[in-house]
């Protein structure tokens, strides 16, 4: 009977959560995500810059116009805060991001090394980071040269930054027709009233939550050495989703109730930078506790199939 129960945490909810927070502890998640929050605060400004760089260009610069601007496409991304000035703890990141979108032509032939050094650089942190979790070194793989290894290690992470452009992209668009819609009101779209209404803004809000889940779901799925299933990847997705969507509604009570940055004795914006690390600290960590959710989910379906086997 003690064995039973041992080896039966797959069969209930509780026993899936102590099963996740013992794989976490395993694969020192909070070390994992202090690593890649470093490599995500390198990469995010490149990325965005390109990203408004690729749309001018796609567009020539009319849906930037009167769409959506780089701060606001980047603070989707970021909790509730205040946004008064002196009051705003991501104050210093909007200004650069200002700056970044005004210079954008002078910086173009500068930014498409530096970003695919930096995003490169990222997916392999992120690639890293999942083969552990995901036990893909223990795995024996194909004897390969070295620069062969480099090469395509490099190649994966090179396709999953256009991939994860690629999604950014679609979500922009999204985002811009959205508000040029809202913006221009019902005399020049008078058949988009639906857009108008609460009900549409909740159906933007479910956009932005499947954008997110498929963000996700993409890196957990592709960004390993070995391709996750797409049922694991999928659970992992929607609760990495739902998981930063409450991390950001909580850590948004903080900064509008709780963190107060004229305490910070050495400046405002040195206090401001300091939240921001830490929510990027937050995402990671949300990140790869969802990355731990699916391993555990594979694991459960291994011990089920076992069971099944042996019956």
């Amino acid at each position: 009977m003690t064995e039973f129960r041992l080896g039966g945490w797959h069969r209930t909810v509780p026993g899936f959560l102590r099963r996740t927070l013992e794989k976490a502890d395993e694969n020192n998640v909070p070390f994992l995500a202090s690593a890649l929050a470093f490599d995500a605060l390198l990469a995010s400004i490149p990325f965005m810059l390109l990203l408004l760089v690729v749309l001018s260009v796609l567009v020539q610069g009319r849906l930037l116009e009167s769409g959506p601007s780089l701060t606001d496409l980047f603070e989707q991304f970021l909790p509730p805060h205040a946004e008064l000035k002196g009051r705003d703890p991501f104050a210093l990141l909007e200004t650069i991001l200002r700056l970044v979108s005004d210079n954008r032509g002078a910086l173009t032939l500068y930014t498409v090394p530096i970003f695919l050094w930096f995003s490169t650089r990222f997916f392999a942190s992120v690639r890293t980071a999942l083969n552990h979790i995901f036990d893909v070194s223990v795995r024996p793989l194909r004897r390969r040269g070295v620069l062969l290894t480099i090469l395509v290690a490099k190649g994966r992470d090179v396709a999953m930054v256009v991939a994860t452009l690629a999604l950014f992209l679609v979500n922009t668009l999204i985002t811009a027709l959205f508000g040029i819609i809202r913006t221009l009101g019902d005399d020049a779209f008078p058949d988009a009233q639906f857009f108008l209404s609460t009900l549409g803004a909740a159906v933007g809000h479910l956009l932005a939550f499947l954008f997110g889940v498929s963000l996700f779901f993409i890196l957990y799925r592709y960004a390993a050495q070995r391709a996750l299933g797409w049922r694991p990847a999928l659970v992992a997705a929607t609760f990495a989703a739902v998981a930063f969507e409450v991390a950001k509604r909580l850590y948004g009570l903080y900064l509008l109730h709780f963190a107060t940055l004229d305490r910070f004795s050495v400046g405002f914006n040195i206090g401001a930078g300091l939240l921001f690390v830490l929510w990027a600290y937050y995402t990671a960590l949300v990140f790869l506790v969802g990355a731990v959710v699916a391993q555990t989910w594979n694991l459960r379906e291994m011990q089920r199939r076992q069971r099944a086997e042996l019956r």
